[in-house]
């Protein structure tokens, strides 16, 4: 198995409401690790991560929520997004320009995942990537596409604009519940968030975590990516999940066959939305189900 460098970025920063964050959970439990301001909002970041093979190719696992400018002022309020793109600015810190990544693979299409790929503004096409492929699950996009009011807003027609745009050329449409699309990153489609949401296994020999404190996670062999069914380290207990999940039964199953896993093989769990860590080393504990024993 190749070894894979993986870099962790802050994407975007932004804010969500509590309660949707939690969902079942009462507000005094769930305060406890992750206090809300004023307005019961509680900070968030898109954690996105970057790889890289040794071969030069290089993916993104998912783009975050994009530029804050594409937002009207009341979003960006609402949505307490501060001004600057923190993806891009990341990359240009890493010298990596944005037409120098050959791949993005999107856990799911909601709009804090997906939409940095870019927007049609003014009538163009403006792709974030242009030289990408897009690999989203068949039945995601399908869903996304499908205008069911039952997903009261999941999908933005701005979002899903211009992966629709490039669909024939760029997207690649993942059939299996089970596919590897890279040397080393297996997609397994998890359900719960969505019912075509995914979360992405990586494998190396060994892999590098590019970060300051990687050194104290020791040699990685294995890492997941959990993308919105364990958004945080906040949300490792079964019923920690959030309001938006479409199939709630289906997060805690997921949770219930990977969590136990990750921590006896010692994988490390790489977080989506964590504000104060990317990744995690994870032990079973007899109160809480599962701890965080290391965190970068």
């Amino acid at each position: 198995m190749p070894s894979i460098a993986i870099t962790p970025i802050v994407a975007s920063h932004f804010a969500t409401d509590g309660g949707a964050l939690f969902g079942l959970v009462p507000k005094p439990i769930w305060s406890r690790g992750l206090p809300a301001n004023e307005r019961n909002a509680v900070p968030q970041r898109a954690n996105v991560c970057l790889l890289e093979w040794p071969d030069g190719r290089r993916g993104l696992l998912d783009s975050g929520c994009g530029d804050p400018a594409w937002f009207s002022e009341k979003e960006q309020r609402l949505q307490a997004m501060p001004p600057g793109w923190p993806l891009l600015q990341a990359l240009r810190d890493l010298t990596i320009e944005p037409d120098t990544i050959d791949f993005v693979a999107l856990t799911h299409l909601h709009w804090d995942h997906a939409g940095g790929i870019g927007r049609i503004l003014e009538g163009q096409l403006q792709l974030t990537f242009p030289q990408a492929d897009y690999f989203v699950h068949a039945q995601e996009w399908h869903d996304a596409c499908s205008g069911n009011p039952l997903l009261y807003k999941s999908y933005p027609a701005d979002v899903l604009a211009p992966l629709q745009a490039v669909a024939n050329q760029r997207l690649r449409l993942i059939e299996s519940d089970r596919t590897t699309i890279a040397p080393g990153l297996t997609m397994h489609r998890s359900g719960g968030h969505t019912r075509g949401h995914c979360a992405f296994e990586l494998q190396g020999e060994p892999m590098h975590l590019q970060h300051p404190a990687a050194d104290a996670f020791g040699p990685c062999i294995k890492a997941v990516y959990a993308g919105d069914v364990c958004l945080t380290a906040h949300h490792l207990r079964l019923v920690f999940q959030t309001a938006y999940d479409t199939f709630p039964l289906d997060t805690r199953a997921w949770k219930q066959q990977w969590l136990p896993r990750i921590a006896d093989e010692g994988m490390v769990l790489l977080f989506g939305h964590d504000p104060d860590r990317f990744a995690a080393h994870i032990a079973a504990d007899p109160r809480q189900e599962f701890v965080v024993t290391q965190s970068l």
